[in-house]
């Protein structure tokens, strides 16, 4: 990229950042409104859901979002939020509740696109319970994919102590997922692109490190949720291609009234980047296990 194309880009995200200031400063009079109702009692109740994905990367959670993403029903799917790295519309309302919402999430967002981070949430100006209130203020029903290393332990179980979220626990097996995280890291396409061809070698340590990691993960937060009286779907990766799996995720998600099932997507509309299962044969002809070796088992909670 030479001087000029960068200066000009440059230009460009600064005019961005100007614009998106003045909108959250355009929004401080309806945010003044509401608080001011807020302290006179004049707030009205607000019909909203918290339906959480605890997963991990490469387990088909785009394919799962795809079928409970629909806004004009009130679905409304905010992807990676806590990792910035998810815009949706909602987010500049969000700025009637808690001022310069909006702003300081795109700053992030930013930030996130140029070096990725984790944990970068806590890192800011934006606090995540308050985030999560000032969300529930806004109609619907509200997704949210929760990845390890999204939020610290104590700042996720006080939101699922607090909102008592819907969890949505989506499972794949290890191998095959793990294939996939690292062919979209060396890649660096991690959605639509295919794989077919991007080689790769699999180190025994990394991968074990891995399948016991996410399997922490998933038994801690199944059991912590379930102690704290959140309802709970549990899934395999293969169910999202079940009509009545995905039935399910719809009732789940839904508010207990809702009936309009017909408008939400039957199918997943993504596409599986990796339809070779190469790497994995070649692998389990060198280690001699076979795939079920690696399926990520459902815990059956007592």
């Amino acid at each position: 990229m030479n001087k000029r194309v960068r200066t000009q880009k440059k230009h460009s995200e600064t005019r961005a950042i100007v614009k998106k200031f003045l909108l959250n400063v355009k929004a401080l009079p309806k945010c003044g409104i509401y608080y001011l109702g807020a302290l006179f009692g004049k707030s009205k109740p607000v019909k909203s859901k918290l339906v959480f994905v605890m997963s991990f990367p490469r387990s088909g959670t785009h394919a799962l979002g795809s079928l409970v993403s629909q806004e004009n029903i009130g679905f409304r799917y905010h992807g990676e939020f806590f990792v910035f790295n998810h815009w949706s519309s909602v987010i500049e309302r969000l700025n009637r509740y808690y001022p310069f919402f909006s702003f300081r999430y795109a700053i992030n967002l930013r930030a996130q696109r140029k070096k990725w981070k984790y944990y970068r949430f806590e890192t800011t100006s934006l606090n995540p319970i308050r985030t999560i209130r000032a969300l529930m203020k806004i109609h619907g029903i509200h997704i949210i994919k929760v990845f390890p290393h999204h939020l610290s332990d104590p700042v996720l179980e006080s939101i699922i102590a607090e909102f008592k979220p819907h969890l949505i626990f989506l499972r794949r097996n290890h191998l095959d997922r793990f294939v996939s995280h690292k062919k979209a890291n060396k890649s660096g396409k991690w959605h639509t692109a295919a794989t077919e061809g991007i080689e790769i070698e699999i180190d025994e340590n990394e991968l074990n490190t891995f399948i016991s990691d996410y399997t922490a993960f998933y038994r801690h937060y199944l059991e912590f949720g379930s102690k704290q009286g959140c309802e709970v779907l549990d899934i395999g990766f293969d169910g999202l291609h079940d009509a009545q799996t995905v039935r399910r995720i719809h009732e789940f998600s839904a508010f207990r009234d809702f009936a309009d099932f017909g408008k939400l997507e039957q199918v997943p509309t993504t596409t599986k980047q990796d339809k070779s299962n190469s790497v994995q044969e070649k692998y389990l002809a060198k280690s001699g296990k076979t795939i079920s070796d690696f399926d990520f088992t459902k815990i059956e909670l007592n």
